[in-house]
């Protein structure tokens, strides 16, 4: 009998529990809302150059509170509902780096006064960023005309070759853009380097200084700073690893200007030595900005 009485308990008490859970109600405030973003690109001016970008999240504010970023396509769930301030940044790879996503400094936020709805999203679809106004081109390169403003330097045993690509009508639909950079190293004992012609007076004081570039190599190189000063010296800022396909970059600037703030001016260098694992090297770039505020 005692035993019956324990079996009953037992389930009296379990259909309790499940009643109770059945007759819990969800809490409104933690239903989401949604928006949902597909595809970004960026509008460019007749003094800004290319348009190709390599945007690869969406940063969310809501009523001035970070949602997060967010991979694209993204539908990131937002927890409010009703009239919403939006603010939405275009995110990119720092250095080209995957695990280092951040807003691109640049490109102008979007913002959305909306109307959430709590399990329902609200579909951009498409959206288009564009430069910040105020954003100064230091220099800009795109190889589309026969003087350039960089070149082999001294050192250099390499020549920089301005070389037409029909490719470049794929790789960058929609843009006149027939001309690239070539280099093409043979021997492993051959150095390649080449500089911008200008000097530029760049920020120190920490601002954001960035250069953009297009580029399709089988062989890494590098991307750095000739400093001029009381002494002339070199910092390389990074090491740019092969890619089958045209790629591109957002080049951080910012903590080497900083670290050198005595400089009077800069140029922007480009140097490679042959991979043994590559019978030639091959450098393509393209498409260079030299951005800051």
């Amino acid at each position: 009998m005692n035993c019956l009485l324990k079996y009953i308990f037992r389930f009296l008490s379990l259909t309790a529990v499940l009643l109770a859970v059945g007759c819990a109600k969800t809490n409104p405030d933690e239903i989401p809302s949604y928006i949902k973003i597909d595809t970004i690109s960026i509008n460019v001016n007749s003094i800004q150059g290319t348009a190709s970008q390599k945007i690869v999240d969406s940063w969310i504010y809501a009523d001035n509170e970070l949602i997060g970023g967010f991979e694209l396509p993204s539908n990131p769930p937002i927890l409010k509902s009703g009239s919403t301030q939006l603010d939405i940044f275009a995110g990119i790879m720092l250095n080209g780096i995957k695990e280092t996503r951040v807003p691109y400094p640049f490109y102008q936020k979007i913002s959305k006064t909306v109307n959430l709805v709590r399990d329902s999203a609200i579909n951009f679809g498409h959206m288009k960023f564009a430069y910040i106004e105020g954003t100064k081109f230091a220099w800009q390169e795109s190889f589309e005309q026969a003087n350039l403003s960089i070149d082999s330097t001294a050192r250099s045993e390499v020549n920089l070759v301005r070389t037409l690509l029909p490719e470049l009508a794929t790789a960058f639909p929609y843009e006149l853009n027939k001309y690239a950079a070539k280099v093409l190293i043979l021997s492993d004992s051959l150095v390649f380097e080449c500089a911008s012609h200008d000097a530029f007076k760049l920020p120190t004081d920490g601002s954001s200084v960035f250069m953009e570039l297009n580029y399709k190599t089988n062989n890494p190189f590098t991307v750095g700073l000739m400093i001029n000063g009381s002494l002339t010296s070199q910092r390389s800022v990074l090491v740019i690893n092969p890619s089958s396909v045209w790629n591109k970059i957002y080049i951080n600037f910012t903590p080497t200007l900083s670290a050198n703030n005595a400089a009077s001016s800069f140029r922007v260098f480009f140097t490679a030595r042959k991979s043994t694992k590559e019978a030639n090297a091959e450098i393509y770039f393209d498409n260079i900005k030299l951005l800051h505020f």
